[in-house]
């Protein structure tokens, strides 16, 4: 039950009166962004102060944001590939001497699959199963990348795969400088 003063209680004009004295500025705040024109598109649109204010470029959606972007290239690219750890050719850590090659002929698809069938999906040493191809790697028993027989060829995780190899003295297979102290 209202009370009497309530203002549903009053007459029809004296509500309505009351309600747009109510309903001005409830819930809104003045407008304080821009409307402005998308410089590739030519669309009209409007953003926020606070987005005007975080960048410099403004566009009506992403699409003309990318259309603006494309081809361009940044002033700093140079600067950037020089001091880039990743270099082309000798100077890339993972450099073998400019083979372009080093597996045979014989390395190839169906090879793995043969060991994956043999092996059964798991490794050699410790059991583990693959759940994806890449989890289990081929591994050459002798170390001999030209041997691709399948007896020669085992399969094991990585992380085995990488015991193996520091235990024979090989270092990890990828890594240039390996030296033990």
């Amino acid at each position: 039950m209202r009370p009497k003063r309530h203002w549903a209680n009053k007459p029809k004009p004296e509500r309505q009166k009351i309600l747009q004295k109510m309903s001005v500025g409830w819930g809104k705040k003045p407008k304080t962004g821009k409307w402005l024109i998308c410089p590739v598109c030519g669309k009209k649109f409007y953003r926020k102060r606070c987005h005007l204010i975080r960048s410099k470029y403004h566009y009506c959606s992403f699409k003309c944001h990318s259309k603006s972007k494309k081809g361009k290239i940044p002033p700093n690219i140079e600067q950037a590939r020089k001091n880039s750890p990743i270099q082309k050719g000798s100077k890339n850590i993972n450099w073998k001497g400019g083979l372009s090659r080093p597996y045979p002929n014989e390395w190839n698809g169906t090879l793995k699959h043969k060991v994956w069938q043999r092996d059964r999906n798991k490794c050699q040493l410790c059991g583990k199963r693959g759940r994806k191809r890449s989890d289990l790697v081929c591994h050459h028993i002798d170390f001999s990348k030209k041997n691709c027989q399948t007896d020669n060829i085992q399969l094991l995780c990585r992380s085995c795969h990488m015991k193996v190899h520091w235990k024979a003295n090989k270092g990890v297979p990828g890594l240039k400088n390996y030296n033990f102290i």
